[in-house]
């Protein structure tokens, strides 16, 4: 081994900077990825718990929500694909509702129907019923034709309101209503929903946080898959959501409102009350009692965690600092250069039945791990980023491992 205080040559430092760059860039791609480790789950899973359960964070940028669950207030329609019945949420109140909204002075700022409408929900009054309707003046009470011609017809008169639909095989599964979609897609490899993809490149439709941050802040997003921008500033296109609010922590925060769509129906005539109630609001509409996921903070309502991850793009979790990547890329430039060289303080490991050449493999690897504990640890304090900790350590103990020769039968003294 060479002496660790040599003064590293013009050469091995460009073949050290060349190696440090190509591994930022190996661990960019996979970044910016659904992939995660489940090692790396669970180191995240236990820093979303202390922040969520023990130091409370909340969010710096916030904004005013109204979160209004349709759990419930459930109905049975017909399955079109011939097995019997499925639960479905009131489509009839969310029609009242929305024809409220629409008929009050002041208008919300955006209305997200985070619910599935992939059944028809055809129920209409016969015609000797609505006759006696309107003899009675009772039609505002009813649907003037079927529920989802009616409730189309709502959706239909405001911009400002998202459906958020879901994948299906990686193309948009289109619902029954037309209007302007947002993708929900929660893809995990782990127990939990891990990392969140942002934008859609190539497609009109991108996630409904990124949709919320466009519409709401003016966000613009720009680039492709693995160089993203958002308002010209480099950001992850797959992000750690920050949960700072579950099912019931919304009920208690002063920020919020929160209702069942049931208790709102006494308030749909009174247009000044439903004025005050939807005004300047943000209005998330979703089955808060059944869709409900698992997260790294504990079960969390599904149209919760939408608006977790918009909180997370309105506090600028998604941006990448340029400096960020200079100290990444300077890091993993000095790790490549003790990889190369045979530079690094080796962490010893009990031998036990491990072969030489697998206990040389894992002493680099748990040595590296160890150094890129602490890199992650400066990445989290100084810029708020989590960093992928285990792939570059693989790569880094490889590199150590081949270019030493490690493979090669080791000759014992004499």
């Amino acid at each position: 081994m060479r002496s660790p205080f040599s003064v590293p040559s013009v050469k091995q430092i460009i073949i050290s900077v060349c190696s440090g760059t190509a591994i930022f860039l190996i661990t960019w791609f996979y970044i910016n990825s659904y992939y995660t480790l489940s090692i790396e789950d669970s180191l995240y899973n236990n820093e979303a718990i202390i922040k969520h359960h023990l130091l409370k964070v909340h969010p710096e940028k916030n904004k005013q929500f109204l979160f209004i669950s349709t759990g419930k207030d459930m109905s049975m329609v017909d399955d079109t694909g011939g097995t019997g019945t499925v639960t479905v949420s009131d489509r009839y109140k969310l029609f009242k509702l929305l024809q409220a909204i629409n008929r009050a002075g002041a208008k919300p700022a955006f209305i997200l129907l985070d619910l599935q409408f992939y059944f028809p929900y055809n129920f209409t009054l016969p015609d000797s019923i609505r006759a006696t309707v309107k003899r009675d003046k009772l039609d505002k009470y009813f649907a003037e034709k079927s529920i989802d011609d009616s409730l189309q017809a709502e959706i239909k008169k405001d911009k400002y309101i998202i459906i958020s639909v879901l994948l299906n095989n990686g193309k948009i599964d289109t619902p029954i209503y037309k209007g302007n979609y947002g993708i929900a897609d929660y893809v995990t490899y782990g127990s939990t929903i891990n990392k969140f993809r942002i934008t859609y490149n190539g497609s009109k439709i991108n996630s409904v946080p990124a949709m919320l941050n466009k519409q709401l802040d003016g966000a613009v997003y720009s680039g492709g898959p693995y160089a993203t921008f958002c308002d010209n500033r480099l950001c992850f296109n797959y992000i750690w959501p920050g949960y700072y609010y579950d099912g019931e922590n919304v009920k208690s925060d002063s920020t919020y409102q929160y209702y069942h769509i049931g208790s709102l129906m006494n308030f749909l005539d009174n247009t000044a009350v439903m004025g005050t109630i939807v005004k300047n609001k943000v209005i998330f509409i979703g089955n808060f009692e059944d869709d409900v996921h698992d997260t790294p903070a504990g079960k969390i309502p599904g149209t919760i965690v939408l608006a977790d991850i918009y909180l997370s793009l309105l506090n600028g979790k998604h941006y990448v600092p340029y400096l960020w990547i200079v100290f990444l890329i300077v890091s993993f430039s000095a790790l490549s250069y003790a990889a190369i060289y045979d530079k690094l303080p080796k962490i010893e490991l009990k031998s036990g039945i491990m072969t030489s050449l697998i206990y040389s493999f894992f002493s680099d690897y748990f040595s590296y791990l160890g150094i890129l504990l602490i890199l992650s640890l400066a990445s989290v304090i100084l810029f708020n980023i989590n960093v992928s900790l285990f792939l570059p350590a693989f790569i880094f103990s490889a590199i150590d491992f081949f270019s030493q020769k490690k493979y090669k039968p080791q000759v014992k003294p004499k």
